[in-house]
């Protein structure tokens, strides 16, 4: 769909929310956090669970990481311990402070639930696990080799700088800023197991109820056959803060071993940058083989 053609539409469907009183907000559920590289499904698994009827996930929020500058600038610190406050007071301060805008979201929404999908959060999953101790997250993983194919990542601040170490290369470039990423996410399940769901793209894609379930089991979140159906859904849309294709799709379209159009030098280029991390998620780099093996 052409750009204009989806700007036009994104703001017709772009939604302007009357925030509700702070007392009607809900508390005291364990927050969701959707966390993938981008182009890697976050937003289809996102739509997925803002259609259940208890979990409100708005478009990608970006506050939260700007929070962490405050502990870690050393100055600021300095300050607020001269004035007598523990890192513990300032952190139990910033976690009240972004919570307050989750949770009226979500009481605009009548949801008692929130969750947030904003892929730039995978540098910061460290502060957002101290910020939030209790929380839940879903790791979703695409094949990286289709990630970097996938036209818009040019134009993403985040995968810019992976460009330019491959000398301008954008093919390259977004196959090393998918398997950094993967690599954060990695580590991070390795110690937070018991709080950590992974999902697969391919497998959300084409095998959705299952996966779905999968999800929402983990979650502790009823079944909701409707949450299948989330196009049918009102969502809130912001250009800009999201993926106008997955936001507008009218249900489950895989686009699985794209990357396969490309030509052999691209690929293996792509492959070079991104090879080990493939083969630790269990992806082949071989046009010619099934692009997932497990």
């Amino acid at each position: 769909m052409r750009r204009w053609m989806r700007t036009a539409i994104f703001e017709m469907r772009r939604t302007r929310r009357v925030i509700v009183d702070p007392s009607q907000r809900p508390a005291g559920e364990p927050p969701i956090f959707l966390v993938g590289a981008h182009r890697s499904g976050t937003t289809l698994l996102r739509l997925i669970v803002d259609a259940h009827s208890r979990i409100a996930c708005p478009p990608e929020s970006f506050f939260v990481a700007p929070l962490e500058g405050v502990l870690g600038d050393a100055k600021a610190m300095e300050g607020l311990t001269a004035m007598g406050f523990t890192r513990e007071q300032v952190l139990a301060r910033l976690r009240e402070t972004a919570s307050w805008f989750f949770e009226m979201y979500a009481a605009s929404h009548g949801k008692a639930r929130w969750a947030d999908k904003t892929p730039s959060y995978v540098d910061c999953l460290d502060f957002l696990d101290a910020l939030f101790p209790d929380a839940r997250y879903v790791l979703i993983y695409r094949h990286g080799l289709d990630v970097a194919c996938s036209e818009p990542m040019p134009g993403i601040r985040e995968v810019q700088p992976h460009i330019e170490a491959c000398g301008g290369d954008r093919f390259a470039g977004a196959a090393r800023y998918w398997a950094t990423q993967c690599e954060k996410m990695r580590a991070f399940h390795a110690d937070h197991a018991e709080r950590c769901l992974e999902l697969r793209y391919e497998a959300l894609a084409t095998r959705p109820e299952a996966e779905a379930r999968r999800l929402f089991a983990f979650l502790g979140e009823s079944w909701e056959p409707e949450v299948l159906r989330f196009h049918e859904k009102e969502h809130d849309q912001w250009l800009g803060l999201q993926d106008g294709t997955a936001a507008l799709s009218r249900g489950f379209e895989p686009r699985i071993g794209t990357f396969r159009a490309q030509p052999a030098e691209v690929i293996e280029r792509m492959r070079a940058e991104a090879g080990p991390t493939l083969e630790r998620l269990g992806y082949s780099a071989d046009p010619h083989e099934a692009s997932q093996r497990r």
